[in-house]
């Protein structure tokens, strides 16, 4: 299958939700052609929407070794990073995006929300500061800024950047999503002391603490182990089967070490197959 249609295909896959058909989609192909960076972001974004998040790290982590100073690879790694609650990772891949395409919005973004992630709110704020006037088209941007005023304890602040990004998409849910949780972290501050620990708590949401226990998959090498010694498995199995119907036609005569060989061929193949299947 030519590679545009099949990586348009995986993004309208995951436009619609679909990331676990995108996975299977795109699975093979990066088997085949495993130099495909663009194949490996759109994994790295399928098994993060599946939050398999030790498998979208090695996806993400594919792009990079093949594209370092790519931008759109930076920024896989640093969403996965984040997912991890690798912060420091994140926000140095993040940072380099940034310095590598200093105008594109959506790097910017992505290294505020992965300060918002870390507990680093003022960060993520003074950061934007500046980007949100030079990108007044984006709406995502004024959600994450605003996001990050309300946890540095500005609510009137972060309502106008909230306002803003509904003034650029009347419809975005991020904002009204935001909208709300600002108005139930505010029902109980009542003064300056209440909405300081308000905004301390609306930061503290807003974190993502490490994973103790990622869930792991393997990766693309030990999968086309595991894959061989199932293969193997089969015909040493379909060998031993064989030899004892030709032994019992009485055209063969096996002597007992070749059923050994293949017994413990076919119990090494189980044991590599065994060993390599992704846990449950």
């Amino acid at each position: 299958m030519p590679t545009e249609p099949l990586l348009a295909e995986a993004d309208a896959l995951l436009a619609r939700g679909r990331a676990h058909n995108a996975e299977r989609l795109l699975a093979p192909f990066v088997g085949r052609e495993p130099e495909n960076v663009g194949a490996w972001h759109r994994m790295t974004r399928a098994r993060l929407d599946l939050d398999d998040l030790a498998g979208a790290l090695l996806a993400a982590q594919a792009a990079w070794h093949l594209d370092p100073y790519g931008p759109e690879s930076l920024f896989w790694l640093s969403q996965a990073r984040t997912r991890l609650g690798d912060h420091a990772e994140a926000i140095a891949a993040a940072a380099a995006a940034c310095r590598e395409d200093p105008g594109n919005p959506r790097l910017h973004n992505r290294l505020a929300e992965a300060q918002l992630a870390a507990g680093l709110p003022t960060d993520a704020a003074e950061g934007l500061r500046c980007v949100v006037d030079m990108a007044r088209y984006d709406a995502d941007l004024h959600v994450t800024y605003g996001l990050a005023l309300f946890a540095i304890g500005r609510p009137l602040s972060a309502r106008e950047a909230l306002g803003r990004a509904l003034t650029i998409d009347l419809g975005h849910a991020g904002a009204r999503a935001a909208l709300k949780r600002f108005d139930r972290a505010m029902s109980a501050a009542i003064d300056a002391a209440s909405l300081a620990l308000a905004a301390d708590e609306f930061a503290e949401s807003l974190r993502i603490h490490p994973s103790p226990h990622p869930s792991r998959r393997p990766g693309p090498g030990r999968e086309a182990l595991g894959h061989v010694a199932r293969v193997a498995l089969v015909w040493f199995l379909a060998a031993i089967a064989g030899v004892g119907i030709l032994e019992t036609a009485g055209l063969l005569v096996a002597p007992s070490t070749l059923y050994l060989t293949l017994f413990c061929a076919a119990g090494a193949a189980g044991c590599v197959s065994t060993l390599t299947r992704p846990p449950s």
